[in-house]
């Protein structure tokens, strides 16, 4: 009878810990997609005093112990909250939309906030005088540790850096200060000169063959080349010295705080539940927009980290943006352009709110992490719509002719 008295008494308080819930300021979305600082619940936690729950535990660097909600430092505990509370949105997406019995069997999570080391395979956490990280986020696969050296095995984490303010001028922006209106107008550049080229060229040959005529003087005059010189020479002009007037009158400092950032950390989650098929190694532009995707759709926005500037300054994602193909998306430089993630949100319109997130979470198991968009990438959807669509003919030509105007 003690021994039954005993259980009951160790069972209910397992329910207790469980179902302990504390209120807590969280960044959180409202139905406007804008971000705010809200009173939320943080539920699921086994401890009252600390971020510790029954699937997400939130540590500061490389601490091992709960961040606690009595802690001086009141922005790492929104952090740590903040964190927490996206996290449990984005594993009940996964095993309530997605079906995932891989979500739902996944052990427990570690998360840490504010760590600047870097990966390392063997050791988990690089020697502290390595180059420290900031502005960014990552997860980490599982490791087998390396007991000669004390490190225990570990499952997988995930990683939101601290926020640092860094210059405009230390910054590898891709495509230039000026953005999307940089591409907007180097494809111009491109076009016109193409167009003047040829221009050239066809008046070349009119006036060799009429050598004997008025037409021949008027091509070779000062006038003509002026003329058709003078629109790619200005064009020019404009193109060479619009990136540093843009860099003299946008913003100088950027930084990211990625654990205040919702779509952050859906993404960071997301790769942790497509991780049964596409493993942790390395970042390519397939595997950031399979991420994006579902950072979208639980974000229900086509917009990624925007309107969110005391946190991110940099460019968000937009699934939207109208971008045409480039070999470069192949690259491991551009693998978090938006190029991807708007190719997967176009089956959206294709074939459907309700199918598209079942489409591409079967996906996953036609690529894999060394995908390419052009190739692998482009094939594994062919071949899920073989599976998964309900007109597979006409929506594989929908489809195709949706990438063929990507110039894909």
């Amino acid at each position: 009878m003690k021994r039954l008295t005993l259980l009951i008494l160790i069972l209910a308080s397992l329910t207790a810990q469980a179902s302990v819930e504390v209120v807590t300021r969280v960044v959180a979305r409202d139905q406007s997609f804008r971000a705010q600082i809200r009173q939320l619940p943080l539920r699921h936690l086994i401890s009252d005093v600390a971020v510790d729950g029954e699937f997400f535990k939130v540590v500061k660097g490389k601490g091992e112990e709960a961040v606690r909600f009595d802690d001086a430092d009141k922005d790492l505990v929104m952090r740590a909250a903040t964190a927490y509370y996206h996290l449990n949105l984005a594993r009940e997406y996964f095993i309530d939309k997605m079906k995932s019995q891989y979500v739902e069997g996944l052990p427990k999570m570690v998360v840490r906030v504010e760590l600047t080391n870097q990966f390392n395979e063997l050791g988990k956490f690089a020697n502290d005088n390595l180059t420290p990280q900031f502005n960014n986020a990552l997860t980490i696969p599982a490791g087998k540790g390396l007991a000669s050296r004390g490190v225990k095995p570990w499952d997988m984490e995930i990683w939101f850096r601290p926020q640092k303010r860094v210059h405009v001028d230390t910054l590898k922006i891709k495509g230039g200060a000026l953005g999307d209106w940089g591409s907007v107008l180097s494809a111009f550049r491109k076009q016109m000169h193409m167009t003047s080229l040829q221009r050239f060229l066809a008046g070349l040959a009119q006036a060799e063959l009429n050598r004997d005529t008025p037409m021949y003087d008027n091509f070779y005059s000062w006038e003509n080349v002026l003329r058709t010189a003078g629109t790619s020479i200005m064009l020019e002009a404009v193109y060479q010295f619009a990136d540093p007037l843009s860099r003299a009158f946008s913003r100088k400092w950027f930084w990211l705080d990625s654990a205040l950032v919702p779509e952050i950390i859906y993404h960071e989650y997301a790769h942790v539940a497509l991780s049964d098929h596409l493993v942790l190694s390395h970042s390519s532009a397939v595997i950031e927009g399979m991420a994006d995707f579902f950072a979208g759709q639980i974000a229900n926005s086509a917009n990624l980290a925007t309107r969110i500037k005391d946190y991110n300054t940099f460019n968000g994602k937009k699934a939207k943006k109208n971008e045409s193909y480039m070999v470069q998306f192949e690259t491991s430089d551009y693998a978090n352009s938006d190029f991807v993630f708007g190719m997967l949100w176009d089956l959206k319109k294709i074939l459907g709110d309700e199918l598209a997130p079942d489409f591409v979470y079967n996906l996953r198991e036609k690529i894999n992490t060394n995908s390419t968009i052009r190739n692998q990438f482009i094939e594994g959807i062919i071949d899920t719509c073989n599976d998964r669509c309900a007109n597979p003919f006409v929506d594989k030509l929908r489809i195709l002719q949706r990438y063929d105007s990507r110039g894909i």
